[in-house]
């Protein structure tokens, strides 16, 4: 049943080259056309092409007239010269030589058509044909590796030549080696473990490229396969359904040989289910059929499949007298010597085409190395060039880099001088700011006192004392804050740490701003503190009048102002805790980032930007903290977190809570 197989796919196979000799267009002209278009034809290569097509047709038909058509065709393209035309028509020769089964002459034209395919780049669709018949021939030797290596070459050359291969090209390359894998499990010969996997693997492609294209011939072939990959698992069920949907493609297009292969399978399932009667009517006709195509192959197996039939139903006579018959077919196409003829081409074709690698090799390699010794010449006077350019391109190169370093440098010292300015900018505008509000009050009491003395009231001019004390607290702060910030941007105001008593500190701010808090009408209240820290006097108590500054302007009357102390991570937490509207998130954002924050009293002017800025500096400065939380109508809260120290041994200070009105 291989041999059959090998037979059928060998049609296909020549089905497929005789496609892609042809351009896509209107379907190939009969064989009278040809005959007609060949009477008249001038010897150029316009005659090889219709010769070749005329081998290709008749192929199935009369496999005589098609051998002296194809080795007119050949003759032709060799006097001409046209190699690619002598490539058609080897591969045609051994087509209808295949059909023949002269098998010695099939392999002699492929082996031909490989050396002239290999030596032209246009025939590379035509080398991976030529390719597919040796692997196809080494199947019927059952030379299992040697057909393999000859598929998998045909393979790489597809995958390598992508524009020129088609669907149909890779079906049957599929086809091929689901066919090898098969026979070579049957054969029983050693093989690797992977083979059943293999041939399902490659049968199941086959048949999914073909189902995307116009179902014929050659999706027929493929549910063949597929049918002996269900017969050799035991699925006959499934082996009879394939085959008899190829039968059924093979009868619409009228392909005899196709009709007859499937037949044979179709048989051969039958037998495998004890129904030797329906096998015997299958085998029949298929041998009817096979006699005038001069299909020896497959008519030595079909008569070996009927004696077996006939035998099962108990006719041994007739039985033995038609395998007999089988057996002097295979005999007249399978000799002895003509297998050691084929194994001896075959050994002289490898040979030759390893000596022609070996030649394309070594000439390859002298190639390389003249290159080499031109690319040496060109270094050694590359190298001379460099070399006159070297010192050059060094000089080059310091000039450069010292350009860079300098261009570098001014670009930082313009960043700094932009940062300079833009901080600049915004110290002005804080002072602007801040400046505005003690000026605006004192031009507004200025009124107030002139208002008052026209109308001799002496009560409320009396009154305006603290609002006029309380605007000059204001711009003396406002002078202090400028003066350390100066000092601070010259460097020149470094913090001193020393002990200070918290107590001391808290009720020196709030002495210092009681009578601000009793104008205002603001309840300013010291809580009981303990402990010391290390800080410098001058700018913690800046940072507590700022930061007590601002919760008196914050605090609305009949509110209350607290300073206290609390522990705190690595030291103490001096706190400024008001009763004031508080800040909403981004004012809160906007105060943690050093600008003019806080939400002031109605009627009140805001708190001093620069002086809350004085006092991150300050606080840094002695490695310090100070954070401000607020929340909108619960007030906000300023706390200064400096590093405890111990207390003096010499120093006993107990301070009560001071509440001051």
């Amino acid at each position: 049943m291989i041999s059959g197989r090998c037979f059928f796919l060998g049609l296909l196979l020549g089905l497929a080259g005789q496609a892609g000799a042809r351009a896509a267009g209107p379907p190939p002209p009969t064989v009278a056309d040809l005959r007609r278009q060949l009477a008249t034809a001038p010897a150029d290569t316009s005659r090889v092409l219709l010769l070749n097509n005329l081998c290709w047709q008749l192929g199935i038909q009369n496999t005589v007239q098609a051998l002296a058509y194809g080795q007119q065709g050949l003759r032709l393209a060799r006097r001409l010269p046209f190699r690619l035309g002598e490539v058609y028509l080897l591969n045609a020769l051994a087509r209808a030589a295949y059909l023949q089964h002269d098998e010695l002459a099939a392999s002699s034209y492929y082996q031909q058509a490989v050396r002239r395919a290999e030596a032209e780049p246009r025939a590379a669709r035509q080398l991976t044909l030529a390719l597919l018949g040796l692997g196809r021939l080494a199947v019927g030797q059952q030379d299992f590796a040697e057909s393999e290596k000859y598929f998998r070459l045909a393979l790489s050359r597809m995958q390598h030549h992508q524009h020129a291969v088609t669907p149909t090209d890779l079906g049957m390359v599929q086809n091929h080696l689901a066919l090898l894998y098969y026979a070579w499990r049957r054969s029983g010969r050693p093989a690797p473990d992977s083979l059943a996997r293999l041939g399902t693997r490659y049968a199941r492609l086959a048949l999914a490229t073909f189902r995307r294209l116009p179902p014929d011939d050659k999706l027929a072939a493929c549910l063949n396969n597929l049918g002996d990959v269900h017969t050799l698992a035991g699925r006959y069920d499934s082996a009879a359904l394939c085959q008899r949907e190829a039968l059924g493609l093979y009868r619409r297009s009228g392909n005899q040989f196709g009709q007859v292969e499937t037949r044979l399978g179709l048989a051969t399932v039958h037998l495998a289910q004890q129904r030797p009667a329906e096998a015997a009517r299958l085998l029949r006709p298929a041998l009817a059929a096979a006699r005038p195509l001069h299909a020896t192959g497959l008519a030595a197996q079909g008569y070996q499949l009927l004696a077996e039939a006939q035998a099962a139903q108990g006719q041994g006579l007739e039985a033995y007298r038609l395998a007999r018959a089988g057996q002097a077919l295979l005999d007249s196409v399978q000799s002895a010597e003509r297998r050691q003829a084929l194994a001896r081409l075959q050994v002289q074709f490898e040979a030759e085409r390893q000596r022609n690698q070996l030649k394309e090799l070594t000439h390859r390699n002298l190639l390389q190395q003249a290159e080499a010794h031109r690319q040496r010449q060109y270094l050694w006077l590359a190298g001379g060039l460099l070399l006159a350019v070297a010192a050059g391109l060094v000089a080059s190169g310091t000039l450069a880099w010292r350009l860079r370093r300098s261009q570098a440098q001014l670009t930082h010292q313009n960043e700094e001088l932009t940062a300079t300015r833009a901080e600049q900018d915004r110290l002005y505008a804080l002072v602007a700011h801040d400046l505005r509000s003690p000026v605006v009050a004192f031009s507004g009491l200025a009124d107030l006192m002139t208002r008052y003395i026209e109308r001799h009231d002496m009560g409320r001019l009396a009154g305006l004392g603290g609002r006029v004390r309380q605007a000059a607290e204001g711009l003396r702060g406002l002078l202090d804050n400028l003066l350390s910030w100066a000092l601070t941007q010259r460097g020149e105001l470094v913090a001193h740490p020393e002990p200070l008593a918290v107590a001391a500190l808290l009720a020196e701010a709030a002495t210092l701003y009681q009578p601000s808090a009793e104008a205002a009408d603001v309840y300013l209240h010291v809580e009981t503190a303990e402990g010391y820290v290390l800080a410098d006097r001058h700018m913690t108590s800046t940072i507590l009048r700022n930061l007590l500054s601002n919760a008196l302007r914050a605090t609305p009357p009949g509110g209350q102002v607290v300073l206290a102390a609390a522990p705190a991570a690595g030291g103490l937490s001096l706190q400024v805790r008001d009763t004031g509207a508080g800040m909403a998130a981004a004012q809160l954002r906007h105060a943690q980032g050093l600008a003019a924050v806080g939400q002031p009293a109605p009627g009140r002017r805001g708190p001093t930007g620069l002086g809350l800025r004085l006092s991150r500096a300050f606080a840094h400065a002695q490695h310090g903290q100070l954070v401000l939380s607020s929340q909108l109508g619960a007030g906000t809260t300023a706390a200064l977190t400096l590093p405890a120290a111990p207390a003096p041994a010499d120093v006993f200070l107990p301070v009560a809570a001071a509440s001051l009105v």
